[in-house]
């Protein structure tokens, strides 16, 4: 009997000295409010890149009062799926685009966020910068005596680090087909937009720019199914020769911006290019007439022709693509365009927002410009006169 007392009480005191030694639970909870997603060239990212700034809260859970947490930036980090662990990007917030300056309240990777109190919670962003095709979890690991080294975690819901190579291909796609008047075959999967609407209101829109722009001058007004024609040249010339950059993608929720800047063909290079190429433009004028019967009834409709037919479309043709951009070619730099998020898909503002930006874009101007080219240097009153004279 005593020996089964004698056993009986080592094992009770070394249930209790155990006991004794073991660390209490860390009473916390964490969960994640919200991810924003960004790129650009400043950022130095690698190409597989992305910088989220993680908006999360941390609870402590514990009804002790005397349970407090230390909490710092450093304790906050994210693990894929693999354990390697990405701590808080430590950029300097001033060198970040202006689109970005929005996360004006993300803590530096440095800061010390002082103690959570007991049954108190704590809110905290911060930048980390993740790889795209990984998915993590963040954590909190404590620092604290009774606590140290353990950790509470959360999935980051819904993340998705192709967001912003996304709306990438969702502007790609709305300036190809849109803007530029090309094919796109990610159209329909990533804008909501109507492509026929959209299309049909830009070519209202320059169709009636390029009316008005020929209230107060000489040049031959364009006839409404020539207008359709020079659209489409230059739409052409600009996708094969002007160029756009995105830059600065920034996505939250159901929003995105971004900056784009954008080059057009030169028109001075049009003209210069059609004119080195045709040296003797009065004859070659003469010479289509000549050959079309022209009188003094028909002069000025085959003038026009000879302008429509042959030497816009050729001298737009004829612009190099190392033809050097100068700034009024330059119609974007660094413009701020916002998208919202519809059934999936990225929805861009629709003409009233942002048409007033295009008037610097130069389609209708390839047509008043070259026009005004040839009507001052060839066509002048005493020229066509001259080589009207000729034929009547």
């Amino acid at each position: 009997m005593k020996k089964y007392l004698y056993s009986g009480a080592l094992a009770l005191a070394a249930i209790l000295t155990l006991s004794a030694c073991a660390k209490p639970k860390l009473d916390a909870k964490l969960s994640v409010n919200d991810i924003v997603y960004m790129s650009g060239s400043d950022l130095k990212l690698k190409d597989d890149q992305t910088l989220v700034e993680v908006s999360f809260k941390l609870e402590n859970t514990s009804e002790d009062m005397e349970n407090e947490l230390k909490t710092s930036a450093k304790q906050f980090y994210l693990k894929d799926k693999d354990g390697k662990k990405v701590t808080a990007s430590k950029l300097d917030k001033g060198d970040l685009p202006t689109l970005f300056n929005k996360n004006k309240n993300v803590e530096d990777a440095t800061d010390d966020f002082g103690k959570l109190e007991a049954d108190d919670y704590k809110t905290v962003s911060l930048f980390f910068e993740v790889n795209n095709d990984e998915s993590y979890k963040l954590y909190f690991e404590s620092k604290d005596e009774k606590t140290e080294g353990q950790t509470v975690s959360t999935s980051l819901k819904d993340f998705d680090g192709k967001t912003t190579t996304n709306v990438k291909k969702a502007v790609d796609a709305y300036f190809n087909a849109v803007l530029l008047g090309g094919e796109s075959k990610d159209y329909s999967k990533f804008v909501s937009n109507d492509l026929d609407k959209a299309k049909g209101e830009l070519n209202q829109y320059f169709s009636d720019s390029l009316q008005y722009s020929y209230d107060d001058t000489d040049h031959i007004k364009p006839t409404g199914d020539e207008i359709p024609k020079v659209f489409g040249w230059v739409q052409t010339a600009n996708r094969e020769r002007g160029s756009y950059t995105v830059d600065n993608i920034i996505v939250a929720k159901d929003k995105a911006e971004f900056n784009v800047s954008m080059s057009t063909i030169s028109m001075k290079a049009a003209d210069d290019a059609y004119g080195a190429n045709h040296p003797n433009l009065t004859d070659d004028l003469k010479n289509y007439l000549q050959s079309n019967g022209a009188n003094a009834e028909n002069v000025d409709q085959l003038t026009r022709q000879y302008y429509m037919e042959t030497y816009l479309p050729n001298s737009i043709k004829e612009v190099s693509p190392s033809a050097p951009k100068t700034e009024g070619t330059n119609i974007f730099d660094n413009y701020s365009v916002e998208l919202t998020k519809k059934d999936d898909k990225w929805a861009f503002p629709d003409k009233d927002s942002y048409v007033g930006k295009w008037e610097y874009y130069p389609l209708f101007y390839a047509y008043t410009g070259q026009q005004g080219t040839l009507t001052k240097k060839l066509l002048d009153i005493e020229k066509i006169s001259q080589v009207a004279d000729s034929f009547y």
